[in-house]
């Protein structure tokens, strides 16, 4: 793996990273302090830094969908402000401390953590979870009158600010912004994305028009939102309804008096077809705010759950945040190409470590050491004034400094001797286990896969070889050869997930194993 180094950093001048708060298969995520935010609310910030590197390879198609991805996400959320939906701050492009160049947005930071986190001791009693789910279905529902669907909607993704009063939808990295999209790589979490996202699970006969994103519709997100009420209320996620409507509920919330209207709506919106399922946001809202109310009202006894208004608050009023200039991110290759040519473009900025006063020499250090108090130290300065007392010790230790010398010495002499063993050892382990990877890997010939995105097929065994056909995202192939680091494979197309759009490309070639899901 190929890290960024950024923690202890300053970025772009203004933000100082501070901790890390997580690793994802391509994005690393900082906790951040904005150094120019005048409201306090924004003073911390989230820093997603895309990271084509972090598996430890570069492959350039690979690159390409993933700034692709990371730039529909900024997009998506300039296009969709809302309370209820994480606002984007900025963006921008930098180089590290190892002089790697990367891309970043910056996202408001909400201290509440996920849902999931949430309920992870308890499930929500119905009155909280109707509460926090009004919210999401308000920022969902103006997510889809926008042209934005989310395709990831999931209690992880849901985050809460500080008081745990306010949810506010995340992660749009895989949201679709128009009919006319084209595919993209990842297509939500399985357990609750809708069985559209993923129709090669499907034990029917391979329908390849539900592989367009034409087909993907509100009733999507709604089939997600829906699964994630069920794992809200519950307690557990549905792991046995995946690809499937949600038909029972578990014990105890099966034996409350509600239950029996919480399954109908979670079932409707759980259709395996979209065209069964609730077609707007504000439907099912308005079939889920009625669980647990009584058909008619009892004339004594405790009163009913009050109703939450039905109304969402899809049009607000007010969004606090200005949305930030729209990001054109580039390829490591667009970027090397602009500063070679010296055509005017900005180039990344460089990440700083953030330093404090310079350190004192050996010599001030120990003088320090002996007499506290007398050492002055002026910042920007390479001499600094030691009193005459602190001096004249120093030299009177020097014999011993030499004995200390060859003392050291030998010390560092044993290390190095162990550490040679210590090498050779382990050197060994890993020709071992390399050995028993490359037997594995040829297990590999033969197999059949499917394609997760779109993937060019290339005359030999690396990106810089011809493209000589295309297997579209979801294609069926077959393994025939594996290249001498197995990290390429020359395949065979069996079934392509939609028409060629050249007939006469070819459907044999080579690609990058990364783009494949193993049967």
């Amino acid at each position: 793996m190929s890290e960024l180094k950024l923690l202890q950093c300053r970025l772009d001048g203004r933000y100082d990273i501070e901790e890390c708060l997580g690793r994802g298969s391509y994005a690393e995520i900082y906790m951040a302090r904005d150094l120019a935010a005048t409201d306090e609310e924004f003073r911390k910030v989230v820093i997603k830094a895309l990271n084509v590197l972090l598996q430890g390879y570069q492959d350039p198609d690979l690159e390409r969908t993933l700034i692709q991805n990371f730039q529909n996400e900024a997009i998506a959320l300039d296009r969709v402000r809302h309370p209820n939906i994480i606002s984007r701050l900025g963006h921008g492009t930098a180089i590290d401390l190892n002089g790697t160049a990367f891309h970043y947005i910056v996202l408001e930071y909400l201290s509440g953590g996920d849902m999931a986190k949430l309920i992870r001791a308890e499930p929500l009693p119905l009155e909280r979870a109707t509460f926090y789910l009004q919210q999401v279905c308000a920022g969902l529902a103006h997510a889809h009158e926008g042209g934005v669907i989310h395709r990831d909607i999931k209690p992880q993704n849901l985050l809460l600010t500080g008081d745990r009063e306010t949810v506010k939808i995340a992660d749009f990295g895989v949201a679709r912004l128009e009919a006319t999209d084209g595919a993209i790589t990842r297509v939500g979490t399985n357990i609750y994305a809708p069985p559209e996202h993923s129709p090669l699970l499907q034990t029917a006969q391979l329908d390849t028009a539900s592989l367009q994103s034409s087909q993907l519709t509100p009733a999507a997100d709604i089939y997600s939102l829906a699964k994630t009420a069920y794992t809200l209320m519950c307690g557990v996620s549905p792991r046995g309804f995946a690809h499937q409507p949600i038909t029972e509920l578990p014990v105890p919330i099966s034996l409350k008096s509600w239950a029996p209207s919480l399954l109908r709506v979670i079932e409707r919106a759980t259709q395996t077809r979209p065209a069964d399922r609730y077609q707007t946001v504000q439907d099912f809202w308005d079939d889920l705010n009625d669980v647990g109310l009584p058909v008619t009202q009892p004339l004594t006894g405790a009163p009913a759950r009050p109703r939450i208004s039905s109304e969402l608050n899809v049009e607000p009023e007010v969004v606090t945040v200005a949305a930030p200039p729209r990001p054109r991110f580039e390829t490591s290759r667009e970027l090397q190409q602009h500063e070679v040519a010296g055509n005017g473009n900005s180039r990344p900025r460089i990440v700083v470590p953030i330093t404090g006063h310079r350190p004192l020499s050996p010599t001030q250090e120990l003088a320090a050491h002996l007499e506290p108090g007398r050492v002055t130290v002026t910042v920007g300065k390479n001499d600094l004034p030691v009193s005459r007392s602190a001096a004249q010790i120093v030299i009177a230790k020097s014999r011993k400094r030499g004995r200390d010398f060859v003392v050291g010495l030998v010390l560092v002499l044993c290390f190095a001797g162990l550490l040679a063993a210590t090498g050779a050892y382990v050197r060994s382990l890993i020709r071992q286990r390399t050995g028993q990877q490359a037997t594995n890997t040829t297990t590999d010939i033969g197999r059949q896969a499917t394609t997760v995105t779109d993937v060019n097929l290339r005359a030999g065994p690396n990106s810089k070889t011809d493209v000589i056909g295309v297997a579209e995202s979801g294609s069926r192939v077959q393994v025939l050869s594996l290249s001498n680091n197995s990290n390429w494979c020359e395949v065979q197309v069996l079934q392509h997930s939609r028409p060629k759009d050249d007939p006469s490309s070819a459907d044999r070639g080579w690609l990058n194993r990364t783009f494949l899901k193993f049967d």
